[in-house]
Order: C-alpha cells, then sequence, then structure tokens
C-alpha cells in the first residue's frame, strides 16, 4: 500500500517536471522570438536578456554552447532534461550556495 502511494508520487512528480520543462522551453522560446522581431537587438544581446530574464547563468551557458546564439540555445535546451537543465540555472547555484552557507545543528 505504501509503495504504491510511493510509486504514484513519484510518477506525478516525473509528470510534473516534464510538463515544467515544456512549459519553460516554450516560454523560452516565444521570448527569443519576440525579441528577435527588434532589429536594434543582436543575437548576443538577446542571449543575455534570456539569460538574465529567465535566471540562467549566461557564463556556464556560452562555455557549453561555445557562442551566444540564443538559437543555438533552444536546441541545446531541447535535448537537456529538467534537472540538466537546472544545472544552468542561478537560481539553483544560489540555493546550492546558501544551503552550503547554513549551519546544520548537530545531531
Amino acid at each position: 500500500m505504501i509503495i504504491n502511494k510511493i510509486n504514484q508520487l513519484i510518477i506525478s512528480f516525473q509528470i510534473e517536471t516534464y510538463l515544467s520543462s515544456k512549459e519553460l522551453i516554450t516560454l523560452i522560446k516565444a521570448r527569443i522570438s519576440e525579441l528577435d522581431q527588434n532589429l536594434e537587438l543582436t543575437t548576443q544581446d538577446i542571449f543575455l536578456i534570456i539569460c538574465q530574464e529567465f535566471n540562467l547563468d549566461a557564463d556556464f551557458l556560452k562555455e557549453a554552447l561555445s557562442c551566444q546564439c540564443p538559437f543555438a540555445l533552444i536546441g541545446f535546451i531541447n535535448e537537456l532534461e529538467l534537472p540538466d537543465f537546472l544545472n544552468y540555472s542561478l537560481i539553483i547555484e544560489d540555493l546550492n550556495t546558501h544551503s552550503q552557507n547554513v549551519k546544520q545543528p548537530p545531531i
């Protein structure tokens, strides 16, 4: 009985994670398309704006992509699973740094 509940929770979480990653990718694609309409912005500008708006580590992504192209970013994130994609998030990085700085009470 408990194992069935645990399995249901795991499946539910996996579905939610999958949908969240697809929604995030859709939002990023839409925003890149919107920014691309502005003729004053370079692809590098768009890349940096996307990274800033979606709290992504631009330097880490630039290194992973070997460029600052928002269209390469779309292809890159389409191939990643959400947990892997979150490695490029500044929010997760901040949370990890915060958790390392918090003193744990002795057991």
